[in-house]
């Protein structure tokens, strides 16, 4: 896989945090459910979970595959239901939430299908909802530029909208759609040039080392020179959610 989360989780939070533009939807979703019983997958250490929790309190669980992001999250909340598990076969019971969600976790499942699948089964009724991003996004993204490779790796992993949306609606779930959120535009600095540095998304971990040296270099040269960059950052955040109906 190129990197390793139980080795990452001691630093993640220093490079990473929750909610996104994306953030505002995801809880308005889980409102007008009106959802008690609410499942967070891929939960990491905790950063979204403890955001939703703090907005809207509920009955929240939250799973992580890696031991150590898992542990970090446990250290932030007490009031947050935290277990190890993975995600295409949940240790639930079928019909245990209301609502589920997942933010910039499906590019890490290989077996969609069957992720869906036991989203519907562990589903009574409401939403499940995933944070993803979209291939125009990733074609588009400024830091190309710097790293040759960085739209090729991404566009191997992240799944297309369409096919998430279509994966969706063969597990059982209807009026599934999907929404592009945006951040305002930030300019590439030092300080996001850190950010890459610390390789803060998992795409850095998958370059070849020569490239990702040499593209980190010379995006500090540039950030350096005044006016050499004259592009900005937008994060673009694709919400894609459905809906499992009582039975």
């Amino acid at each position: 896989m190129g990197f390793d989360f139980d080795r990452m989780a001691p630093s993640y939070d220093e490079h990473r945090q929750g909610k996104g533009p994306y953030y505002e939807t995801l809880l308005g979703l889980l409102q007008a459910q009106q959802a008690n019983r609410v499942l967070e997958l891929g939960a990491g250490t905790g950063n979204n979970t403890l955001a939703i929790h703090a907005d809207y309190p509920c009955a929240l669980h939250a799973l992580e595959p890696s031991r150590a992001m898992l542990q970090q999250a446990r250290q932030k909340s007490k009031a947050i239901c935290c277990l190890q598990g993975d995600a295409i076969a949940l240790p639930y019971q079928a019909d245990a939430f209301d609502f589920l969600y997942g933010t910039y976790m499906l590019h890490h499942i290989t077996a969609l299908d069957a992720l869906m699948g036991e989203c519907y089964r562990v589903l009574n009724k409401g939403s499940v909802a995933f944070v993803t991003v979209s291939e125009d996004f990733i074609q588009n993204h400024p830091m190309n530029a710097w790293f040759p490779s960085f739209a090729k790796v991404d566009l191997a992993r992240f799944q297309p909208i369409d096919e998430v949306c279509a994966t969706m609606e063969q597990a059982g779930f209807g009026s599934v759609q999907f929404k592009h959120t945006y951040s305002p535009p930030r300019a590439i600095d030092e300080s996001y040039v850190n950010k890459v540095a610390n390789k803060f998304i998992t795409t850095y971990a998958l370059l070849p080392e020569a490239e990702f040296k040499a593209g980190v270099a010379q995006l500090k040269e540039d950030v350096a020179t005044p006016g050499k960059i004259k592009t900005t950052i937008v994060r673009e955040a694709t919400l894609v959610w459905g809906y499992k109906s009582a039975k």
